[in-house]
């Protein structure tokens, strides 16, 4: 699929890369839930490591409300033995 972003002339975004504007979505579809992280990082162009490091750039966490639950139940359960 080929998709044509056109900027606006006059503004920062005529310095925005083709790389970065992909790296940039990646990140922000990932964060919404709608990409996994290799589906992400595959359509920044980037291995897993640099895209992890690309959401650690902006803030993104990788740590979910699942995971943050199955940490609780197994807190609870190491609290309870």
């Amino acid at each position: 699929m080929t998709l044509t972003l056109q900027l606006p002339d006059g503004t920062r975004c005529q310095e925005i890369t083709a790389d970065e504007a992909r790296l940039d979505m990646a990140c922000s579809m990932f964060a919404r839930g709608a990409l996994s992280k290799l589906a992400a990082a595959a359509l920044a162009g980037v291995d897993f490591f640099q895209f992890q490091a690309a959401l650690a750039d902006r803030h993104i966490s990788s740590y979910t409300d699942e995971m943050l639950a199955q940490d609780v139940k197994n807190l609870a359960s190491l609290k309870a033995a």
